[in-house]
């Protein structure tokens, strides 16, 4: 994930920049935003024999079993795109 210098307004992101944030051998399958509006990105790894998901944001990179495990972990830490 790169960080990007923006003249003016800053641009508003929504669920339809999925495609933007996947990448290699994983697919962004939610966008969450930090407290000072970057993104976080929630994927899945596209092999069927390792169900991985990965949580991003910054320069931190997170992994994680089941996707309920990835969620409860961004709760109360990141918030959605509408707030």
């Amino acid at each position: 994930m790169l960080k990007r210098v923006f003249y003016g307004l800053k641009p508003k992101l929504n669920n339809s920049y999925l495609s933007n944030f996947s990448h290699g051998n994983y697919e962004c399958k939610a966008l969450l935003q930090t407290k000072i509006g970057d993104p976080v990105v929630i994927s899945k790894c596209k092999d069927r024999e390792a169900p991985i998901w990965k949580v991003e944001y910054g320069f931190s990179c997170i992994f994680f079993g089941p996707y309920d495990e990835a969620i409860a972990y961004c709760k109360g830490r990141f918030r959605s795109l509408e707030d």
